[in-house]
């Protein structure tokens, strides 16, 4: 199980939870009704290697959100979407500072991790399978390139 980063009361009845390797929108505990029932059933996972892209609007004078999409996805509306995150409270008071100031942070988060987990994945060197792996290995046994005890490391750390 990944730690969990963030952890974030929003509006429309959504909690916002950022783990290491994903995002979770969840519906708040109690939260019932056609409005919300119809926007979030359940949690709803967003893992950093599936998602292409992060809006963000800060909370100013109206609501912030964060809306994710990946492949597949499409919204018409960035406050009102099961892909969206959202985020106010009453303006002066201190949460409406504290989550002006969390919420570019947990974005810069997020962005962060889905490059990294996009820069991964273009950096792959090698797509042999793990069979062309052993294959290759052995083949530098056999020839006294490496040991007995190396190729058996190797052998162990492909297989698991």
């Amino acid at each position: 199980m990944s730690e969990l980063i963030y952890d974030i009361d929003g509006n429309m009845g959504k909690i916002l939870k950022v783990y290491e390797n994903r995002c979770l929108i969840s519906a708040k505990p109690g939260v019932k009704g056609a409005l919300f029932g119809s926007l979030l059933n359940g949690d709803k996972e967003y893992y950093y290697s599936d998602i292409t892209s992060v809006q963000f609007k800060n909370l100013g004078a109206t609501t912030g959100f964060l809306q994710f999409e990946y492949a597949g996805s499409h919204s018409k509306n960035n406050f009102i979407n099961e892909n969206s995150f959202t985020f106010a409270a009453t303006v002066g008071t201190s949460k409406n500072k504290q989550l002006k100031e969390q919420m570019p942070v947990v974005y810069e988060y997020i962005q962060d991790r889905v490059r990294a987990y996009k820069e991964g994945k273009n950096n792959t060197v090698s797509t042999l399978s793990v069979a062309d792996e052993l294959k290759k290995f052995k083949e530098l046994l056999d020839c006294g390139v490496i040991s007995q005890e190396e190729f058996d490391t190797k052998k162990k750390q492909l297989l698991g």
